[in-house]
């Protein structure tokens, strides 16, 4: 599996929790605000084995809550993801905690890890999502909605970049993400990064975009 890096620790990465991050190459989207750009399509990266980060897990496992697994886009690791997660509960710690982020591009991998995960981050990036990927924008808030059904703690998040999402289209992300049953947004200010341009919405933006949520008793909060 292409294990690109490991964060020892972190308090940001799992609400509430304290757990290791490590981040899979290789991604099947090419966004222009990707704050890991250099995991995308890696050239001459040295990748740390599962074994490593087994054992440094197995030291670690009194101290830490869990692991949150990113990228990149880890499903993209299809059936080694599996393995990897399983032996990390086999071997680590039963109730070791498992967060994926992922960009709800590949639901069979996340179906298949149900019975794993305690938390999913799923990515909603667009209305349009033709500009940075091959999928369609309808396939992709299909998967959302699949794994919402899952019943597995989630969120959904929501980088706030002007190119991809654009005021007068705040209602119709509402509307949209309403209507497949989300319950929970993370509205997250977009840092420029890669590609993307320097242009930023107010927090007085954000907050207008938060209160539509909330007219739609969807909790919403701005990161």
């Amino acid at each position: 599996m292409k294990i690109a890096s490991l964060i020892k620790s972190s308090t940001v990465d799992f609400p509430g929790e304290i757990v290791a991050t490590i981040f899979l190459a290789g991604c099947n989207f090419d966004c222009d605000f990707c704050q890991n750009y250099e995991l995308i399509s890696p050239i001459n990266v040295e990748y740390i084995s599962e074994k490593e980060v087994i054992e440094f897990l197995k030291k670690r496992k009194n101290l830490l809550d869990g692991i949150c697994i990113s990228g990149g886009e880890p499903t993209l690791q299809g059936k080694e993801l599996v393995k990897f997660i399983k032996k990390i509960k086999k071997e680590v710690r039963e109730d070791f905690l498992i967060k994926l982020d992922t960009n709800a591009s590949n639901i069979e991998v996340v179906k298949e890890l149900k019975e794993c995960l305690d938390y999913i981050a799923i990515d909603f990036k667009s209305l349009d999502y033709s500009r940075f990927s091959d999928f369609k924008t309808e396939e992709i808030l299909d998967n959302i909605k699949k794994m919402i059904n899952l019943k597995i703690n989630y969120e959904v998040r929501i980088t706030m970049y002007p190119e991809y999402i654009k005021e007068e289209e705040f209602e119709k992300v509402v509307e949209q993400l309403y209507e497949i049953g989300v319950k929970k947004i993370y509205i997250q200010q977009y840092q420029h990064a890669y590609r993307g341009v320097e242009e930023y919405y107010s927090l007085g933006t954000l907050e207008k975009f938060r209160k539509k949520f909330e007219k739609k008793n969807i909790e919403a909060e701005i990161r």
